[in-house]
């Protein structure tokens, strides 16, 4: 009844590598002082050694080079008024830290491992309170259910928030059947959480949401972690006595083999889906965007079974697996290099002359773009990728003229040579935005436009950018992937793979405008593609359901 293999981390922490300083925006610095390096470091690695941004103590999110840089964002800046809040959003991240850190100290593991089953009379009224408004949500009275479930896990949520809620030390339960039940309780609870904590953050309450949700990642962590073999051996006397308890005990091993991957097969979708609505709790508000850092860091420290992402910085809503091969492996890097670019890349860029003579003819006079042409804000319409896309702006507009997927003309009349190269040399990406899985826009960008940092929704496609108008100060137009700055270049293809984070920054006074294509990903086969995509369909519509269900 335990996880195949330990988790890997024994005290989990925050996420400190930083790529930017808040204050004056650039990279961590060169270290330039040869006495700091070794004399095993050769010129390479001397030339790539950087001094850490310094974390700030209250709030963990922001970084600097040094005082200086702190000073002038702290007040500039502006995140005096800020710190605040982020430090009190970052409480339930350190509440899971001290439980879990707490559980694997090694002096109370099994002592505290199951304080959420002190008492059954809790346990049978929140049966009871919980039974009757599952049977109010189902009648539609959804407000007097959501009263109810919450009623149900007050207790849970009293002792959780309380401050001494570290220092309760149960007896470790008495017998295996007795853990069974208590084991079975903890996953129940932690079901019950994660409902309540997807109505809460439905009505915007996002504080008492993200508590559900640390006591629900919790609960999960310490099931997992939670080793049955070793609990229950009492002490023996004699030899026969010892090898009749070491033939019961292989027995038990046996039997805890088969039921340990049950229960982790029913914790693992759990603990994920928990990981995610916190991560995406945060990624809401742009304030609190940068703690998802945070929640990805340590979704991953626990263990990458129990969760779907590798990298903070590549924190897509769907992500699978997509080549292994090393000699390809390049494609699944954040930016494509020129020379491993598909061959539909070149005839784009052969063309692109005919392409931004089409794009020229469809932009109303002067450049004047109202609420009454084809070219509507980004994400507006009834689209099935990217509807929200326009939340991600912080200045600015941004608006696209949709070419294939939801909102595309009925014609081809509009731009016919750019379509027609489209459907013959990017039949897949065509399709993909005929089917709601991505889109092919020429996207505009007015001056003084910033769109924030933020990941696309899968990991199944790569983005590309083919530049038709670019300000003539390209250093002051360009766009963040991961943790480097890249600039568009008129004509030339620029790719890269939208589920890693990235931020675009237009600071000039010209509009930049690209043809953006999403397409399949090249490593996946044409029958991968549709299994996949339908995959990703599949876990869209349970997530909703997830949401309006509750459980029993």
């Amino acid at each position: 009844m335990v996880a195949s293999e330990p988790l890997p981390a024994s005290s989990l922490s925050f996420y400190t590598d930083w790529s930017f300083c808040d204050g004056c925006g650039l990279p961590p610095r060169i270290v330039q002082d040869r006495k700091q390096f070794s004399e095993k470091d050769d010129l390479k690695q001397q030339q790539q050694r950087t001094k850490k941004l310094s974390i700030c103590r209250v709030c963990k999110t922001v970084a600097y080079h040094d005082s200086q840089c702190q000073k002038i964002h702290w007040t500039e800046g502006g995140h005096r008024n800020v710190c605040k809040k982020l430090s009190v959003a970052v409480r339930p991240l350190q509440d899971i830290m001290s439980a879990y850190n707490y559980d694997h100290s090694g002096k109370k593991n099994h002592r505290c491992s199951f304080w959420w089953c002190e008492s059954k009379q809790n346990i049978a009224r929140c049966e009871e309170i919980w039974n009757i408004n599952v049977l109010r949500w189902n009648d539609k009275d959804y407000l007097k259910a959501m009263g109810g479930f919450q009623q149900a896990l007050e207790h849970w949520m009293k002792i959780w928030n309380s401050s001494d809620r570290s220092s309760l030390s149960l007896e470790r339960p008495s017998s295996l059947k007795n853990a069974e039940h208590q084991f079975q309780f903890g996953i129940k609870l932690s079901q019950r959480l994660l409902f309540c904590a997807y109505c809460e953050s439905d009505a915007h309450q996002n504080r008492s949401s993200r508590s559900r949700l640390a006591l629900c990642i919790s609960i999960l962590l310490n099931l997992l972690n939670y080793n049955f073999s070793t609990s229950f051996l009492l002490p023996l006397s004699t030899d026969d006595e010892r090898e009749h308890r070491i033939e019961e005990q292989e027995k038990q091993n046996n039997k805890q083999e088969r039921e340990r991957n049950q229960y982790t097969y029913i914790i693992t979708p759990i603990l994920n889906d928990a990981w995610m609505e916190l991560m995406l709790s945060y990624e809401e508000e742009p304030e609190l965007r940068k703690i998802s850092y945070h929640v990805v860091h340590m979704a991953i420290q626990c263990g990458k079974k129990h969760c779907q992402w590798n990298d903070p910085l590549q924190r897509p809503g769907y992500m699978t697996k997509i080549g292994v091969d090393d000699s390809a492996g390049s494609l699944s890097l954040p930016y494509i290099l020129s020379e491993q670019h598909p061959a539909w890349c070149r005839v784009l860029e052969n063309n692109w002359k005919d392409i931004e003579k089409e794009m020229y003819n469809l932009l109303p006079e002067a450049d004047h773009i109202d609420q009454s042409s084809m070219w509507g804000q980004v994400g507006s319409g009834d689209r099935g990728s990217g509807f929200d896309d326009h939340r991600v702006v912080s200045s600015g507009s941004w608006k696209e003229y949709v070419l294939f997927g939801q909102g595309e003309g009925h014609t081809d009349n509009d731009a016919p040579i750019t379509k027609r190269l489209l459907k013959m040399h990017v039949s897949d990406a065509v399709l993909l935005a005929q089917s709601g899985g991505g889109e092919i826009i020429f996207s505009r960008l007015a001056p003084q436009t910033r769109i924030d940092a933020h990941c696309g929704p899968t990991n199944l496609r790569l983005t590309a950018h083919l530049p038709l108008l670019v300000p003539n100060k390209s250093e002051d137009c360009k766009i963040r992937i991961k943790k480097k700055w890249y600039h568009w270049k008129i004509g030339k293809i620029l790719l890269f793979d939208d589920s890693y984070e990235h931020e675009i920054r237009n600071d000039t006074d010209q509009v930049r405008i690209v043809l953006l294509i999403r397409f399949f990903h090249p490593l996946l086969s044409c029958e991968q593609r549709q299994l996949k995509l339908m995959e990703a369909r599949r876990q869209k519509e349970l997530a909703v359901e997830k949401r309006y269900i509750p459980p029993v």
